[in-house]
């Protein structure tokens, strides 16, 4: 093998590990989730990628992302940097799939949480 050959091989060999993944519910492509920020291994989640956030089973409407926890509550939005933690009134940055799901919030009032 010639050395010209040897460095083309070298350059294309990282290219053979991408691979498309196929499957899921949808029966197509699967979308992967961000490589950063993954839940932490307190609560169990599934990856959604229409919503663009990981959901958290076995606790309807919470959500999370990049290190903050989002949950639907009493027609509007609560945040927090933990999955049982102190809840902070308002949306902190809610992702926009979150918002085409449960539509226009409705006005804050400043701080809290429940």
């Amino acid at each position: 093998m010639k050395l010209r050959d040897f460095l083309y091989l070298i350059l294309l060999l990282p290219l053979a590990a991408c691979s498309p993944h196929v499957g899921g519910d949808r029966g197509g492509w699967v979308q992967e989730p961000p490589a950063h920020y993954a839940p932490p291994p307190q609560v169990e989640w599934r990856w959604d990628p229409d919503l663009d956030v990981y959901v958290v089973l076995g606790s309807p409407h919470l959500y999370y992302r990049e290190r903050i926890y989002y949950r639907w509550h009493d027609e509007g939005w609560y945040w927090s940097d933990r999955h049982d933690g102190h809840w902070n009134r308002g949306h902190k940055h809610l992702p926009p799939g979150l918002y085409k799901k449960y539509g226009k919030q409705r006005r804050s009032h400043g701080g809290g949480g429940y």
